[in-house]
């Protein structure tokens, strides 16, 4: 410590004026010392040279583990977490670690270790003497008999057949009236190949239509779907439509009065319903095909609303209106939206059954001709030709089946 001291050149009694200690050197001196410590315990040894001392804070409920440093005479000069800039969860650490080296070994309690012993007169084992084997009397236990269970008729003759069984040859001589068959390496190839056509025909003999794989439609589930797409459009073609009504019955009104007819408002208020009439027209078309494409008769989205129209867009509304009259009482009345459902998915579960059957009629040719060719196959499998019209059979019986073999 009094490298230390001596290393930083400062004398202890320069920190101290007339009146006051002079606090600024005081705490650049604690710094200066807390970098040429090497830990806590050292840092404390180099603070007692310069007469300060280094405890735990007096507010330990609000600050736990908060340390300061004072000079012997009890004058605060700071925090030892503010003078060193350290904080406070790494000055915790180097604390623990400091109690773990200071902390002192227990000592081995020598009492503990003792044994207890009794004290004996001479004449002890006189008084008290220790058997003989042979006055002893030793007691014979009977050895447990161990009953086996009952054993029931057909377990006893199953496990007389498993003793037999096991008694008998692994191996039994192949009996005389089944000859060994041998064959070729070509017979083998050619076998390979005809499972091979054979497993290929089958594939195709395996397809189905893409759609009868599909789970089958839930009619309640895809209604309920329907009608909750809907719900928005149905709202949109509502308040156009009101909007229409009302402007159509201001109109209505002002030409009942011949002051609105001479004044030209009656005119104005027909010309504002005509506009919300085409207006409504291309909302409602607007919803025929948001109703189209919910249901899967339309492939695209609909297109969006104009609000610039020309005579011909007019027209063409009109005359669009006409041809989906059907879907625009479906849509404005939810009566007649049930029903036009219903019929909607009855029409699409047969279309996907008409569709299948279509596939099936398209393929059937072509699986009558796979199941045919399994057929002649496997006859070819379970008969063996005469060794030598092998070639000559092969060629004869399977000319779809590409054969390379050697006579």
């Amino acid at each position: 410590m009094n490298q230390i001291t001596a290393t930083l050149g400062i004398p202890t009694d320069s920190f101290r004026t007339e009146n006051a200690l002079d606090l600024p050197k005081l705490k650049k001196l604690i710094v200066s010392l807390w970098n040429q410590s090497d830990g806590l315990k050292a840092f404390q040894e180099a603070l007692k040279e310069h007469n300060l001392t280094m405890r735990e804070g007096d507010r330990k409920e609000t600050r736990s583990g908060a340390h300061i440093i004072e000079t012997s005479d009890g004058t605060l000069i700071g925090s030892f977490t503010r003078l060193t800039k350290i904080r406070m969860a790494e000055f915790r650490t180097l604390l623990a670690e400091e109690q773990q080296k200071t902390a002192k070994k227990p000592e081995t309690d020598i009492k503990s270790t003792r044994l207890p012993f009794r004290r004996t007169t001479d004449n002890f084992y006189d008084e008290f003497p220790i058997p003989k084997a042979s006055d002893v009397h030793t007691v014979t236990l009977k050895r447990p008999v161990i009953k086996r269970p009952k054993m029931k008729e057909w377990q006893r003759q199953l496990l007389l057949q498993r003793m037999a069984d096991v008694d008998t040859p692994s191996t039994k001589p192949l009996p005389s009236e089944s000859p060994v068959h041998i064959i070729s390496i070509d017979e083998i190839r050619f076998y390979q190949k005809i499972k091979k056509e054979i497993a290929q025909q089958q594939a195709i003999l395996d397809q189905q239509a893409p759609e009868a794989s599909w789970k089958p439609l839930d009619k309640e589930k895809m209604l309920t779907t329907w009608r909750r797409q809907l719900e928005p459009y149905q709202k949109q073609l509502r308040d156009s439509f009101d909007r229409y009504n009302s402007a159509k019955k201001a109109w209505q009104d002002a030409e009942k009065k011949r002051w609105h007819r001479m004044t030209g408002k009656a005119q104005k208020l027909e010309k504002i319903a005509d506009a919300l009439f085409y207006e409504f027209l291309e909302m409602l078309r607007f919803i025929v095909e948001a109703l189209l494409h919910v249901v899967g008769l339309r492939p695209e989205p609909p297109n969006p609303t104009r609000t610039m129209m020309n005579e011909n867009d007019q027209t063409a509304l009109e005359q669009f209106k006409k041809n989906h009259d059907t879907e625009f009482s479906a849509i404005a009345d939810s009566q007649k939206l049930t029903p036009w459902l219903d019929q909607r998915f009855e029409n699409m579960a047969q279309t996907q059954q008409k569709r299948i059957e279509q596939w099936k009629q398209e393929h059937k040719a072509e699986q009558d001709a796979a199941r045919q060719e399994i057929k002649r196959l496997s006859f070819l499998l379970t008969t063996r030709p005469a060794s030598q019209n092998w070639q000559a059979t092969t060629n004869l019986h399977t000319p779809s089946v590409a054969l390379s073999m050697s006579p």
